[in-house]
């Protein structure tokens, strides 16, 4: 639990396996890098979550043969364990009828939005996320990742999502072009957007758990 600073570039060791127990914070100027094969186990419901702010960075680089793994902790594990990914760019928001530039995210209460399309909050393949979101009512939910005003210069590609307890991944406005995407077995959308996002999507796949009212 922390927050990695202006300045600040964190880089994980994939030897070990790192426990969540609160939120991590990338600030404006920092970057948080995860090298392949490692794992990070939440335990603390939606207290334990990772988010990036604008101008932070993350750098997510997993490979098909060692992806990053973002999971529960729990001895049984179950939606809801954890808050999962959130992400706050630069990029143009539709909100209020574009006539809000930014916004404060719905969860991890961060600025979000702008005029910079191209904004880069950094680069994320080889991800799977497990057991991760919350839905507290229709206006403010965690999902698998949260995408918030996030840019096109953002690089996202082979990322699953898995047993959510709200979306598998969901696009708050912004340009960000995601490829490969799978979300399995979510307890709402597998993939949901909205605010006027703008961003392309090639190869997305998902698969339903009947009974669980997912979409």
């Amino acid at each position: 639990t922390g927050s990695i600073e202006k300045g600040q570039e964190v880089t994980l060791d994939a030897t070990k396996t790192y426990i969540l127990t609160g939120k991590i914070v990338v600030k404006d100027g920092g970057v948080l890098t995860i090298p392949a094969g490692t794992v990070i186990e939440g335990t603390k419901g939606t207290a334990s979550y990772i988010a990036v702010s604008q101008g932070g960075k993350i750098n997510v680089n997993g490979t098909a043969a060692k992806p990053v793994i973002m999971t529960s902790g729990l001895a049984k594990k179950a939606a809801g364990d954890w808050g999962g990914l959130v992400i706050c760019g630069k990029a143009t928001i539709n909100r209020d009828n574009g006539k809000t530039a930014t916004a404060t995210s719905e969860v991890a209460e961060l600025t979000y939005g702008g005029t910079t399309d191209n904004d880069n909050s950094g680069s994320i393949t080889f991800l799977r996320i497990e057991y991760a979101g919350a839905a507290y009512n229709s206006e403010k939910e965690f999902n698998g990742i949260s995408f918030f005003g996030v840019g096109s210069g953002t690089k996202v590609e082979n990322v699953q999502a898995i047993q959510g307890a709200d979306d598998g991944f969901e696009f708050f406005g912004g340009t960000v072009n995601t490829s490969n995407m799978i979300s399995i077995g979510t307890e709402d959308d597998q993939f949901d957007w909205t605010e006027g996002w703008r961003g392309t999507n090639t190869n997305w796949y998902g698969r339903l758990d009947f009974g669980k009212g997912n979409r």
